[in-house]
């Protein structure tokens, strides 16, 4: 096979998986799949990744005592949950909410 016969057959795989994709979407298995190993390649599991975003959302004021508190008070809550049990959570307040939020 020359190198153009193997970039066109590779070219088609991928168009058919992108078609396929756009078609009938990912399954929902593998997009919870890639969601946990980007939690994980990043440190963080659900809870902990939600309550660091949300507590980062808190307005500041440009006070710099305020802006201190947020980002210790993140990273000991948040760092409170990057165990089994906050990975638990998140995947229990994710399988309570998946009906409101369609996911």
């Amino acid at each position: 096979m020359t190198f153009v016969t193997v970039l066109s057959v590779l070219t088609g795989i991928f168009a058919a998986a992108a078609i396929y994709a756009y078609l009938f979407g990912i399954p929902e298995e593998w997009k919870r799949a890639l969601e946990k190993k980007a939690l994980r390649a990043m440190g963080e599991n659900k809870a902990s990744y939600l309550v660091q975003s949300q507590i980062s959302k808190i307005p500041a004021d440009d006070q710099e005592n305020v802006k201190d508190l947020k980002k210790g008070l993140g990273n000991v809550v948040g760092g409170g949950l990057k165990n089994p049990i906050g990975e638990s959570a998140g995947e229990l307040g994710d399988s309570l909410t998946s009906p409101f939020t369609g996911r």
